[in-house]
């Protein structure tokens, strides 16, 4: 968990941390990143990383965080199949714009499994099938993008039935 001590940081220094964690986390795996060069780009000291975050993971699960809040803008409780499916395709589609794409495919490519899980969150067995439905079609298609399209209508689909039966 992030330290108050990076809460409490200027705007100015929190972006810095910032855009040096994306920088790193974007090019290097969690197991391969270093703090060296996060503190280099961002220009703290080495000591001034770790007054800011626990260890490497640490400073990982905090990006990828603001990541996830920053991408799920938009995302509420009430969307049906197809609005479901639109937003994983225009996330797909869009995400090779995106500052996060590296981060992203990096996380599912060799990031996700060194983490813990979250899966212990309530929520409806609806909308935990749904999200995990559509985490798939995207991890899929942002793996393997020249069958995103296939990974993308067969989510759709599974959308539509799991949906059709939830009502």
């Amino acid at each position: 968990m992030v330290k108050a001590t990076f809460e409490n940081l200027s705007k100015d220094k929190k972006d810095r941390v910032t855009e040096a964690l994306l920088k790193e986390f974007s090019a290097h795996t969690l197991a391969s990143a270093q703090v060296a060069r996060i503190v280099k780009e961002a220009g703290i000291a080495r000591g001034g990383f770790y007054k800011y975050f626990a260890d490497l993971t640490d400073a990982y699960q905090y990006l990828f965080k603001l990541a996830m809040r920053d991408l799920h803008t938009g995302l509420t409780g009430q969307m049906g199949a197809d609005e479901l499916y639109q937003m994983t395709k225009d996330f797909v589609t869009k995400a090779t714009g995106s500052q996060y794409y590296d981060l992203i495919r990096l996380h599912y490519a060799a990031n996700e499994a060194l983490l813990p899980s979250n899966k212990h969150k309530q929520m409806p067995a609806c909308a935990w099938a749904a999200m995990v439905l559509s985490h798939e079609a995207i991890k899929e298609a942002l793996l393997d993008p020249d069958k995103a399209d296939f990974y993308l209508d067969r989510e759709h689909e599974a959308l539509e039935k799991l949906f059709s039966q939830h009502k």
